[in-house]
């Protein structure tokens, strides 16, 4: 079952019977999620881990553009790579791992073109997410596609005219 508030998925962080009274991130006490993530900080902070990584800046920078993911993500920490050291969680990066589980389990609420795009962005970061191009870039409109499109040139290290 996937926990809305952390992103679990197989019981591994809280143990098989996890739904959200059993999700450290969850209060009980009025219903929320205990850890607040901006999406202006984690878009700085993904940006910031991807660079030198020509293939994590190409993920990034799609769903950056994309406009919808990284506010998304934000609302799902469980899907981020979160440092606990600090006085409050800060996030450092995308467990692509947990997205890809997600996107095949079909737990994010989202339309077709905006599942292509994180399914992209994923392909692009992280060899886990297998997906087949064609199938991705089909069904996409022209502002995705050249989105996609701009992402490939920068994953393949080549500048990109702005």
């Amino acid at each position: 079952m996937f926990c809305e508030y952390c992103g679990d998925i197989d019981g591994d962080e809280t143990g098989v019977d996890h739904d959200e009274r059993d999700c450290p991130w969850y209060d009980a006490d009025n219903g929320t999620v205990t850890v607040t993530i901006d999406p202006a900080e984690l878009a700085d902070a993904l940006q910031t881990m991807a660079d030198g990584s020509p293939n994590l800046r190409a993920a990034i920078g799609l769903l950056a553009d994309h406009g919808l993911w990284i506010k998304r993500l934000a609302e799902r920490p469980g899907l981020l790579l979160i440092d606990y050291s600090g006085p409050a969680p800060k996030p450092y990066g995308i467990n692509w791992l947990k997205v890809v589980e997600a996107l095949t389990a079909k737990e994010l609420p989202a339309s077709g073109g905006e599942l292509r795009i994180l399914s992209i962005a994923a392909s692009l970061a992280d060899t886990v997410a297998r997906i087949p191009l064609g199938d991705a870039v089909s069904g996409l409109d022209a502002t995705n596609l050249d989105r996609v499109l701009k992402a490939i040139t920068v994953a393949n290290g080549r500048l990109v005219a702005r």
